[in-house]
């Protein structure tokens, strides 16, 4: 009876939260209080694929989801990235009969690293896809080392696991289970020293000897060797080839590829949804296919037009390779370029740490960029940070009220780049005040 209450009581909860938008959590929290072993309850018709790790969840379990509704197949999934304990109670109270099924072809979580050990502890997913492993909200979560012991704990054993081939952290989970490797090849933006201050990868995570890369796509994210006990990447069965950026395609076990959104993170994390899918059962052609139509959600990249100028916002996790990635990315792109760097608190943690701004290689935009632009509740964080790294305050511009950008973006030109390092990508009016 518990248990029929809570699903009751958390679908209203769920209807009436859409209107003051609080529907994705408080759900399942209320849920969860009157039923606490809720998640248990709950009967998988179908099979579960589970995403997790530092920077790609939400794209890559969207992604997925979308491949496998593109081959025909039913989907429950927590598309709005909710992915602790009670975001996932909410997508299955929501998705399930009275009883607690879960009729659907597939259910697709992403779950946040740190509660992998509380879901998967009543939901063993079928197959877990690992994006890569990095230091993120470093008060919060420690270091990666913390983490990969926190996913490395939780994984049930019958877990079939997708990692990323170029990851050195991520490929020591589990070696016992069932694995399949994506990752992909040298490229044009490939590089064979690092130009990111942050390295989560330095060492052997075997032996603790140095590691040597023959080349890097970024951060410590690349082709390695261990030349003392020979720890190196492994052979990689869904490996993105013959990468061609500007046209967004690619070669994945000998059938042509492409994608919507050109970046180097996106390649490999689309070869992963390619590799969960076909590993869950679904032929690679139409695999391919649906990947092939996929559009990131315009809260993580869209373009628009501001006054008569292109723009483009990009919402970055608040790590400093996810910004590292949107500055390459924006330094990729032709023409003249304004860079808006807009910092606020972690806002869903009430935590105020901003450490990690000093390991975003801020350093590369220099002398490349008509100006940058900082604003936020952190914009003059920025500014000390940007003024450590050798920038002159002609430079860039501080804006601590929100209704000013627009005139100072005026004083700017070239395409203007927001690369919005918060919770969600507007989540204060940033493109209102612009607008």
């Amino acid at each position: 009876m518990k248990f029929l209450i809570a699903v009751l009581v958390g679908r209203f909860i769920r209807f009436v939260g859409k209107f003051v938008n609080r529907s994705s959590n408080l759900p399942g929290q209320v849920a969860l209080k009157i039923c606490p072993d809720l998640l248990q309850r709950f009967t998988l018709q179908g099979k579960f694929i589970a995403v997790t790790g530092s920077n790609g969840k939400t794209t890559s379990t969207n992604l997925i989801a979308h491949i496998l509704r593109q081959a025909g197949y039913s989907v429950a999934i927590n598309t709005e990235g909710s992915n602790l304990a009670p975001g996932v109670a909410t997508t299955l109270l929501t998705s399930c009969t009275l009883s607690g099924k879960l009729p659907q072809d597939y259910l697709v979580l992403e779950v946040d690293e740190r509660f992998t050990p509380i879901v998967f502890k009543d939901l063993q997913p079928d197959y877990l896809v690992v994006t890569n492993l990095f230091r993120d909200q470093v008060v919060r979560n420690g270091n990666p080392d913390i983490v990969f012991e926190k996913i490395q704990s939780a994984i049930p054993k019958k877990t079939t696991l997708i990692l990323n081939g170029n990851d050195p952290i991520t490929l020591q989970l589990a070696p016992e289970n069932s694995r399949v490797i994506f990752g992909m090849e040298k490229t044009s933006r490939s590089a064979e020293t690092s130009e990111f201050l942050t390295q989560d990868c330095k060492v052997c995570p075997k032996c603790f000897h140095k590691l040597r890369y023959n080349y890097y796509h970024y951060n410590h994210i690349g082709d390695f060797v261990c030349d003392f006990c020979g720890y190196r990447t492994p052979e990689i069965q869904y490996m993105a080839t013959d990468v061609n950026f500007e046209a967004g395609t690619f070669v994945v076990q000998g059938e042509n590829a492409s994608v919507t959104y050109k970046t180097t993170f996106h390649i490999i994390n689309t070869c992963g949804a390619i590799a969960a899918c076909v590993t869950a059962g679904v032929p690679l052609a139409k695999a391919i296919q649906g990947a092939a139509t996929f559009q990131v959600s315009k809260e993580r990249y869209d373009e628009m037009d501001l006054s008569g100028r292109k723009a483009v916002l990009m919402l970055t996790k608040q790590n400093p390779t996810s910004l590292d990635q949107s500055i390459s990315y924006t330094l990729e792109q032709p023409g003249e370029k304004t860079v808006v760097l807009h910092v606020n608190n972690v806002l869903y943690t009430e935590k105020k740490d901003i450490s990690w701004l000093y390991d975003v290689t801020f350093e590369r935009l220099k002398g490349k960029v008509n100006k940058i632009v900082c604003s936020g509740s952190r914009a003059y964080d920025i500014a000390v940070r940007l003024r450590q790294g050798g920038f002159t305050s002609d430079e860039f511009l501080v804006v601590d009220q929100l209704p000013q950008i627009k005139e100072e973006i005026k004083k700017t030109s070239g395409t203007i780049y927001i690369l919005a390092a918060s919770a969600f990508g507007n989540e204060d009016g940033i493109l209102e005040a612009l607008k």
